[in-house]
């Protein structure tokens, strides 16, 4: 019902055709049959077959299973299995990693029940909050959750926190009053919202919306709306298998015709064995080509960054999110609970004498007389309450009473006597009073909205524990105090008393005004050097939240982030180009609803930024959702945990930045594996691409080329995964959005690595008789062109280490993946292995000279990394 909150509440009871009495249970089942079940359906939970499927859907996923078709109709089935085996691995590593994730996050669910207490033909019933209709009449206390939409009808000191929905951590004091129309959510104070709380007082509402007409089931309809978007490594992995695959195609299909050419030109009959040998040469051309490791790489890669970030209390939904907060150029952070403690906290304290620091307060013994009896008014008028649960200090009620026990606690105050009565705290008169018993007689003390109840105040307090009159003067220091904790964004409350007798009528006149106290939701300790860090890292952080302007310009300068502030009813005028142009150069945003954010996070998107959205309440899900990457923190809505990539257990933005260099690091050692796969594979392409072009013999067979993929240059990629991460690895920009998965740089070094690793190996295969058809030496020479490749890849895995700026024995996993490739060559060449392998054993003179040329590939591959080197110190000196 729009509008709803500027008509009066006799009138809304009118329209909805019901009463304070509530209504009749004929009524309600009525109602139940026409509207339904004031239930929102969550998002089934991804079955394990999905989960499953998932994991074969990439380009180079596909190239593999056609290698092992291919293979099958050739009755290379040893070749089909291995291949087969490995897809099967990566498969099941990437599903039980997934699983687990969505496991877990239902484990963090919390299955709890909301239940209300409902009038129904005049009678206070207890029931489950699914079975509300709209104008049923609830009853609402400190403690309850709202079980759905309504308004206000009647209220006695009633405070709800509605972050979840606003993102503003104060408590709203309600109101039954109309409201003017066109006011935005957080404003409607005579309303209350399904799944915000109740603090403090009590209410009575009638319900306008239940299920998805509520707040926040339109936004569970506007999560189910919003696209998932690919991850960064998905469409760079996406795209370069694609590439990949027209590259090895064009290549097989060019050497299938030049041996088809070439047989016509000799004259060799062309009859099926001749087209089947030819087939196998281009089999073995692309299981040379296709990298049958990489799924597996990047699948473990992921993996134990999944593992590692679990250690810093960071849950991963989706493997491949973990890169994509590396690659990620924005931060959108929602400010309450995640930039903020969402926790009400007295900073400053105020008297006539002086400013105290309430973060580091003097000694209590150094506090004088007003300031000790400013914090024990504090203590009394307060409905807040402290307990203990297992071992840990609670306090339950109102933010602001919490932060006032809080304070007086901080300094050593504790209040000493009897309260005898109290006067709440209501919207006209924005004041509490309460009658005290003390050893030095009756007192009134009194805490209110400053600008209220200074004009209460005849009096002020003196040092001496003497009062005297408040003149203007005075009153100007005063309210010099107030603008100025004012500007700062605090919250201020003023603190008065008066003598009084134990049956005295409370009236707040004739006060003696004794001082303030100003509190603010505080930057969590460590948000300011994250921020530092993000901005090292080139990563841009924006605060989003629904607090005030003001407060968020505060909050802003404290932790760093800093400049133009945009507010929910400045963005409503904007159209999409101009919004677009805005987010280049504002960095907070205030007074924001749902749509705003996702129209924030869409303009990000059409700027080609990479956009990590945080966030705890229901209302940061969709743009979560939206997000290239949704962190959702520990201690919010399960509706943010479901629409997120991750959820951040201890709700620490330190971590989420933590988490970023996590993913810049798993990058980077993707990049190595792919790197150290594609030369070595380039390599081998080269060398039986030209062995073909030259009419030479094959240098190696199908089943070499597998082994050299799978365990000699597979195991050290696999070693890189746990590779350490560069020092300088959050003090460089993050790779851009539509930057492939290997920049300029890099394929230029892997195409030099290849083409002059191919050369020698080709000398190589020539000279040890490679290019005759006598069979014997056809298999000594393929022996010393394979044996090159397993020494050529294991100088390749420390040339390519190298350019990463890593140092040399940090990885001890990666020299015995090196061990472990040479042990397994010399079982290979030296044991009756060889004759599966069709090889044969090497005299110590080839293994010398294959050495010395293994020399010579290793000098010519640091000409590149030096002249890089030399060129980047040069430019930056």
């Amino acid at each position: 019902m729009d509008g709803i909150y500027s008509i009066s509440a006799a009138e809304i009871l009118d329209r909805l055709q019901t009463s304070q009495k509530g209504l009749s249970q004929l009524e309600v089942d009525k109602r139940r049959r026409l509207y339904g079940a004031n239930r929102i359906q969550h998002q089934p939970p991804v079955s394990a077959w999905r989960i499953l499927i998932h994991q074969f859907t990439s380009f180079i996923i596909y190239l593999l299973l056609f290698a092992v078709l291919f293979s099958l109709v050739l009755k290379e089935y040893t070749d089909a299995m291995v291949i087969l085996a490995i897809l099967i691995m990566n498969g099941l590593i990437g599903f039980v990693q997934e699983l687990r994730a969505n496991r877990s996050l239902e484990a963090l669910r919390k299955m709890t029940t909301i239940t209300a207490t409902v009038i129904r033909d005049n009678k206070r019933l207890r029931i489950n909050g699914e079975q509300l209709v709209p104008g049923d009449i609830v009853c609402l206390e400190s403690g309850d959750k709202v079980p759905a939409d309504g308004r206000l009808i009647n209220v006695t000191q009633l405070e709800v926190e509605e972050s979840i929905l606003t993102g503003e951590s104060q408590a709203v004091p309600k109101i039954i009053d109309p409201l003017p129309v066109e006011l935005p959510l957080a404003d409607r104070r005579n309303m209350v919202f399904s799944a915000s709380s109740i603090v403090s007082g009590r209410g009575v509402a009638v319900i306008i919306g239940i299920g998805l007409d509520t707040e926040v089931g339109r936004i569970s309809q506007m999560i189910a709306a919003a696209e998932h978007q690919q991850t960064p490594l998905e469409r760079r992995l996406d795209t370069f298998g694609r590439k990949l695959g027209l590259v090895i195609t064009g290549i097989c299909l060019l050497v299938f015709c030049l041996l088809v050419g070439r047989s016509v030109t000799d004259g060799q009959q062309l009859d099926m064995k001749v087209f089947i040998d030819f087939s196998f040469v281009v089999i073995s051309l692309a299981v040379a080509a296709v990298p049958t490791a990489l799924p597996a790489v990047v699948t473990i890669a992921l993996s134990i960054g999944t593992k590692r970030l679990l250690g810093k209390k960071i849950l991963v939904r989706r493997l491949t999110s973990v890169e994509t907060l590396g690659s990620c150029d924005v931060i959108c952070s929602d400010k309450t609970g995640t930039l903020t403690r969402n926790r009400m906290t007295v900073e400053k304290g105020w008297t006539m004498e002086r400013e105290l620091d309430l973060n580091s307060p003097p000694e209590h013994k150094s506090f004088s007389f007003t300031e000790r009896l400013l914090f024990t008014i504090g203590v009394t008028c307060n409905n807040a309450e402290s307990g203990d649960q297992s071992g840990d200090h609670v306090l339950t009620g109102s933010p602001t009473e919490c932060a006032l026990l809080v304070s007086a606690a901080t300094a050593g105050v504790a209040f000493h006597g009897e309260r005898l009565s109290e006067i709440p705290f209501d919207a006209k008169r924005k004041c509490m009073s309460v009658l005290v018993r003390t050893e030095g007689g009756t007192f009134m003390h009194t805490k209110g909205a400053p600008d209220h109840l200074l004009q209460k105040c005849a009096y002020f307090q003196k040092n001496d524990s003497s009062k005297a009159a408040l003149t203007t003067k005075e009153r100007a220091v005063i309210t010099k105090a107030i603008n100025d904790f004012a500007g700062r964004s605090m919250r201020i409350m003023a603190f008065a008393y008066r003598e009084a007798e134990i049956n005295d009528t409370l009236h707040e006149t004739g006060l003696v005004f004794v001082g303030l106290q100003a509190m603010i939701d505080p930057p969590r300790h460590d948000v300011a050097v994250s921020i530092q860090r993000a901005r090292a890292a080139c990563i841009r952080p924006i605060m989003i939240t629904g607090d005030h302007k003001e407060t968020a310009k505060s909050i802003g300068e404290q932790i760093g982030i800093t400049g133009r502030v945009l507010t929910g009813k400045e963005l409503d005028d904007m159209d999409d180009d101009v919004l677009i142009n805005a987010v280049q150069t504002t960095d907070i945003f205030a007074r924001v609803i749902p749509h705003h954010k996702l129209r924030i996070v869409q303009a990000l998107q059409q700027s080609d930024h990479v956009v990590a959205m945080t966030g705890d309440g229901v209302n940061d899900a969709p743009a979560l959702k939206k997000a290239d990457i949704g962190i959702a923190v520990g201690s919010g809505t399960e509706v943010a945990k479901e629409a997120a990539d991750f959820v951040v257990l201890n709700d620490s933005f330190t971590n989420i930045v933590d988490a970023v260099e996590e993913g810049r690091g798993i990058y980077d050692n993707i990049q190595k594996s792919i790197m150290l796969l594609l030369s070595g594979n380039l390599m081998e392409l080269l060398l039986v691409f030209l062995a073909v072009i030259l009419g030479w013999n094959l240098p190696l067979t199908a089943l070499l080329l597998l082994w050299i993929n799978l365990i000699t240059d597979g195991a050290p990629a696999l070693a890189y995964t746990v590779d350490p991460y560069s020092s300088d690895i959050m003090r460089r920009p993050p790779i851009a959005k539509k930057a492939p998965i290997l920049s300029g740089y890099h394929l230029r070094l892997l195409l030099f690595l290849g083409v002059t690793g191919a050369l020698i190996g080709l000398f190589c295969f020539e000279n040890a008789g490679g290019a005759r058809l006598d069979q014997e030496e056809l298999e000594r020479a393929r022996t010393v062109a394979f044996t090159y490749v397993v020494f050529f890849e294991m100088l390749l895995v420390f040339v390519i280490r190298s350019s990463y700026r890593v140092r040399l024995f940090t990885n001890p996993w990666l020299w015995s993946s090196v061990a472990l490739s040479l042990l397994l060559q010399g079982i290979i060449l030296y044991t009756p292995v060889h004759r599966l392998f069709g090889v044969v054993s090497l005299t110590m003179d080839e293994l010398i000279q294959l050495g010395v040329s293994a020399v010579v590939f290793g000098c010519c591959c640091f000409i590149p990394l030096g002249w890089a080197r030399w060129k980047t110190a040069f430019s930056s000196g």
